[in-house]
């Protein structure tokens, strides 16, 4: 990493958000183009820094695509978990909470969200390539394992999931199944229909609740 005195023209015009401005063009042209298509100069100019202020922030180009993809990871888990952690929050009654779990849970039929766990399934097979990256996409997907376990285990001490439900366990399944589900999208016709697939959600979560 350059050292830059602190006097240095370079540090004196770093703009004090241009680090999230410079992930958020990374990810921009990564998501439209690819990797291979990330360059420091156009990264730069979009955001309106110079290369030393990019420096400020990230060793090198590697280093900016680690901080993006991590970053990428990070946005697209945080919605599911804070809608699972609402409807338990918020759910005034057991039917309320399974409709609010099933609807954050996973939807194949919507592009947007197949999408974004494509992204997800990208960022995850580039990083078993580069051992560093690997080691710390791994740190990420243990943190929102942590964090979803302790959404579901919340859910179990108040009485909403059975008692006899590993939290890890269905914390784990749930994420296997979200990624999972992009497989719907090259089934077409022969695949299930949104209702089919919604019902058997209902099923499946529905098992997860104490006896009535």
């Amino acid at each position: 990493m350059r050292n830059i005195e602190p006097g240095h023209p370079e540090r004196r015009s770093r703009k004090p958000d241009s680090r999230q401005e410079l992930l958020d063009v990374a990810l921009r042209i990564i998501a439209k183009d690819g990797i291979d298509a990330l360059r420091i100069e156009d990264v730069c100019e979009a955001v309106g820094v110079t290369k030393g202020s990019l420096y400020w922030h990230f060793q090198d180009r590697q280093g900016l695509i680690h901080a993006a993809m991590l970053e990428q990871l990070r946005r697209l888990s945080e919605a599911q978990l804070e809608s699972l952690d609402e409807a338990i929050d918020k759910a005034a009654s057991r039917d309320e909470y399974l409709l609010r779990v099933a609807g954050s849970l996973v939807d194949p039929f919507d592009s947007r969200e197949t999408e974004a766990r494509w992204q997800r399934w990208e960022m995850l097979a580039t990083a078993r390539r580069d051992p560093e990256l690997n080691a710390m996409m791994a740190e990420i997907q243990r943190r929102y394992q942590r964090y979803l376990t302790s959404v579901i285990t919340k859910a179990r001490e108040r009485g909403i999931l059975r008692t006899d439900a590993d939290p890890a366990a269905v914390a784990a399944a749930m994420t296997a199944l979200a990624l999972g589900s992009n497989h719907l999208s090259y089934l077409g016709d022969e695949g299930p229909t949104r209702e089919a697939w919604n019902g058997l959600l209902l099923m499946m979560i529905d098992m997860l609740f104490p006896p009535k």
